[in-house]
């Protein structure tokens, strides 16, 4: 059967340019057919594709043709494998694509499909965790409790999505909540370039002013990271921007949203963004200190400063914090960010101002 099954599939390739090979692919798919209810092929079918497969070798190579002619069976059930393998990758790719927005779930940076976002490795720690109590588990094994879960995840797609589900009480919003417009819903890592670019191009849709929008930060998670995060300081950024919304100041934008501005559009002295040295340059002490200057410009006073400094440290806002982290990874289960929701529709990467306005 693996010789018909592999003589359907390459005269099928071939019939596209030739109608002699579609006779032949015909002829193969009803051998497959009669094979599977365990009745003989067609008188001549295998030797007439043999013929046409290494007939024209046996004048001019006659060992090569030789050796085929012996093996040939050993061939076809390897290319049969091979071509199931492969139906198999491009089947899981575009399902990833279609689920996730992106190839390859796992590094999400290395899909090109995938649209601009930073890749969140929720799943995977999830999965590490499940598994700890279990022996040894194959790749195989790994990769299909994967693409169950995708399976799983494919109703979101057709979901109708709510922001307002996601929020609580804490929720800020950049302008002055309007409750004659829909509300809109960022979830962002403050480290995260691709977070900066959309806020760029919501500045420049002027989102703003269309929907309520308010965000729920969110500290991607790195193992490896000496910091736990993917972004060094990430969860010191978060804790500020909780803990700035206990001191409310009469803005017409929150206090919160103007870190937020300062980090993802302001640049240093030297020219660089705020948001790499971050990043790359600051220790958390430095990024600290620039935060508290921020404060300062913002218009909060010495006070009001230190209270802040002694709430971001505060189990309060750690329990906020973990609040929203459960919602990111149980409830919206993102895997890229920027995640955005806004007209019942859910995007996981940078949206241009065009889609936006």
């Amino acid at each position: 059967i693996m010789f018909c099954i592999s003589a359907f599939i390459i005269f099928a390739i071939l019939g596209i340019f030739s109608a002699r090979y579609r006779k032949l692919a015909k002829k193969a798919w009803i051998c497959v057919a009669r094979k599977i209810t365990f009745r003989p092929c067609e008188i001549g079918f295998k030797e007439e594709t043999k013929n046409i497969i290494i007939g024209k070798l046996i004048l001019t190579r006659p060992r090569l043709a030789r050796f085929l002619d012996r093996w040939i069976e050993i061939f076809a059930t390897v290319f049969v494998i091979l071509s199931i393998w492969s139906l198999l990758i491009v089947f899981q790719g575009g399902l990833n694509l279609f689920v996730y927005d992106t190839c390859s779930p796992k590094n999400v940076e290395s899909c090109s499909l995938g649209g601009e976002s930073c890749g969140v490795s929720v799943g995977q720690q999830t999965f590490i965790e499940a598994i700890k109590n279990f022996s040894v588990l194959s790749w195989t094994k790994e990769e299909a409790l994967f693409l169950a879960e995708t399976i799983f995840r494919v109703p979101d797609r057709f979901k109708n999505w709510k922001p307002e589900e996601y929020l609580d009480e804490t929720a800020t919003y950049y302008k002055s909540f309007n409750s004659q417009k829909q509300i809109a819903l960022e979830i962002i890592d403050p480290g995260c370039k691709f977070c900066a670019k959309l806020f760029r191009n919501i500045q420049t849709a002027r989102f703003e002013d269309i929907y309520n929008l308010t965000y729920i930060p969110y500290a991607i998670p790195d193992l490896k990271s000496p910091s736990g995060y993917k972004f060094p300081n990430s969860f010191l950024v978060i804790s500020y921007l909780e803990a700035v919304k206990f001191y409310p100041l009469n803005f017409e934008i929150p206090a919160d949203w103007q870190i937020l501005e300062r980090l993802f559009l302001s640049k240093t002295k030297e020219g660089a963004l705020y948001q790499e040295n971050f990043n790359l340059l600051y220790s958390k002490k430095e990024a600290e200190d620039v935060l508290l200057k921020w404060l300062k410009d913002i218009g909060y006073n010495s006070e009001q400063i230190t209270e802040i400094q002694k709430t971001a440290q505060s189990n309060e806002v750690k329990k906020r914090i973990e609040k929203q982290a459960e919602i990111v990874e149980n409830q919206i289960r993102t895997i890229k960010i920027p995640t955005i929701i806004f007209n019942e529709r859910r995007y996981d990467r940078v949206i241009g101002p065009e889609k936006l306005k």
